[in-house]
């Protein structure tokens, strides 16, 4: 069957080429005689197939956890930094209010002279590691190394640069207080829920 209509197609595009090419005035048309065509028409039908079984494992999971948490985030600490300057002065104040887990950085930007801080009593020491005086570290050191001029009370030479931070994490009132170069300051860290 798919002879026959490719032979047709050639044979068409084959008399159109002709007719089209020649400068002969048409012929005339004869008229077509009916021919008779069966009308039975054999078709193939392809085999059913067979199935065949396959191979695949089908695996169930059932969750028989009763409450599923997801793993929470962690959430970022808040900070309140405090810094020490050059022209004598604390910004934005040695006296701050923050909330309760707040993480309280205390830096110097003086290259001049250390500063550090001291708890005011033995019941706010607790969180400031006792009565000594704690070195506030210089952070501009140009290595980020402690030098020479980086203050007083300083881990050895050379060691890399860590601020002074205490986390609060209980409401209430931590006094401390500033020096040596500073004008002795009172500050006051007022933690909140």
């Amino acid at each position: 069957m798919k002879k026959i209509f490719v032979v047709l197609a050639i044979l068409t595009i084959g008399i159109l080429l002709v007719a089209g090419c020649t400068s002969q005035p048409a012929a005339p048309v004869a008229t077509p005689v009916p021919t008779h065509v069966p009308t039975t028409v054999v078709t193939t039908v392809p085999p059913t197939p067979v199935p065949v079984p396959t191979k695949e494992i089908v695996v169930v999971v059932v969750n028989k956890t009763a409450d599923v948490t997801a793993t929470p985030t962690p959430t970022p600490v808040p900070t309140y930094v405090i810094t020490f300057t050059d022209h004598l002065t604390i910004t934005p104040s040695a006296t701050a209010t923050v909330k309760v887990g707040t993480k309280v950085i205390w830096e110097s930007v003086d290259p001049w002279k250390p500063h550090s801080i001291q708890a005011s009593n033995v019941q706010t020491a607790q969180y400031f590691g006792g009565m000594n005086p704690l070195a506030v570290p210089y952070v501009n050191s140009p290595t980020g190394l402690i030098t020479a001029d980086s203050g007083i009370g300083q881990s050895p030479l050379g060691t890399p640069y860590k601020p002074l931070a205490i986390i609060f994490d209980k409401v209430g009132s931590y006094d401390y207080t500033t020096g040596p170069f500073q004008p002795q300051e009172q500050g006051k860290i007022i933690v909140i829920a």
